[in-house]
C-alpha cells in the first residue's frame, strides 16, 4: 500500500486507500495546505485497487508531480514527489511486514556477478550481503527508474551515479539534498577503492573490486 506524506516531515503519513483523498486549503480535506494560491479543494487523489492518480481541480497555481506541471489525470508511484505551491508531499511505500525490500534492481544491477566486474556488497538492511555488480554508468536513488532504486525518503530521486572508467570506479554524487558519503567523507566526486564503504543516509554498501 502507498502512502502520501509532508516531505518535510510535519504530520503523520496517510495511506492512500480506495475511493481516495483530497487537498487543498480547507480543513475538509485529508491533507491540509494553508497557503495562499491552494484552492479549498486544490487535487483529489482516487484510488482503485493497486493504481493511485491524483488530478489537479481546475487549479490557477497548478499541481505538479515530480516538477512537472500535471495537465490531467497523472499515475502516483512509490518515490513520486507532489508540490503543490511551495509545500511537497511524498508518496512511499508501506512496508507490510516490516522488512521488506530496500532496494529495487534494473538493468544491468541485475545481471550476474562476474569475476571481472566491480560491484556493491549491500551492508544494511533485509538485503544485507547480496551483490550488485557495476558493469557500466549505474544511476542510484529513490526514483523506480534508477539502476539501484532505493526506497528511502532521505535520499534524492538522482542521487548518485557509479561509473566504471577502466581498471578505475568512480562516484559521483548527482546533486542530491543528503549527500553521498565515502568512508564518512562527504564527496562529489571520488575515485573508489577496494573495500571502500558508501553510504547514502543510513543505506551503506561496501566496495569490491574485480578479482
Amino acid at each position: 500500500m502507498l502512502k502520501i506524506q509532508f516531505k518535510d516531515g510535519s504530520g503523520n503519513p496517510i495511506a492512500l486507500e480506495a475511493p481516495g483523498k483530497t487537498i487543498g486549503q480547507g480543513s475538509v480535506n485529508d491533507l491540509v495546505i494553508d497557503r495562499d494560491g491552494v484552492n479549498g479543494f486544490h487535487a483529489d487523489i482516487k484510488v482503485e485497487g493497486d493504481q493511485v492518480v491524483i488530478t489537479d481541480i481546475n487549479t490557477a497555481t497548478g499541481t505538479y508531480v515530480n516538477g512537472d506541471r500535471i495537465s490531467g489525470p497523472t499515475n502516483l508511484r512509490a518515490g513520486d514527489v507532489i508540490r503543490i505551491q511551495d509545500v511537497e508531499l511524498e508518496i512511499t511505500a508501506e512496508d507490510p511486514a516490516g522488512g521488506g525490500k530496500t532496494l529495487v534492481l534494473s538493468g544491468t544491477a541485475l545481471m550476474e556477478v562476474g569475476s571481472n566486474s566491480w560491484s556493491l556488497v549491500a551492508d544494511s538492511g533485509p538485503e544485507k550481503g547480496q551483490v550488485i555488480p557495476v558493469i557500466e554508468r549505474t544511476e542510484i536513488g529513490r526514483a523506480l527508474e534508477c539502476d539501484i532504486s532505493i526506497l528511502e525518503p532521505a535520499l534524492s530521486r538522482k542521487h548518485a551515479e557509479l561509473e566504471p572508467d577502466g581498471d578505475r570506479l568512480i562516484i559521483r554524487d548527482l546533486g542530491s539534498i543528503n549527500g553521498t558519503w565515502v568512508n564518512a567523507e562527504k564527496v562529489e566526486e571520488k575515485e573508489l577503492k577496494d573495500g571502500d564503504v558508501i553510504q547514502f543516509d543510513k543505506i551503506r554498501f561496501i566496495v569490491s573490486a574485480p578479482l
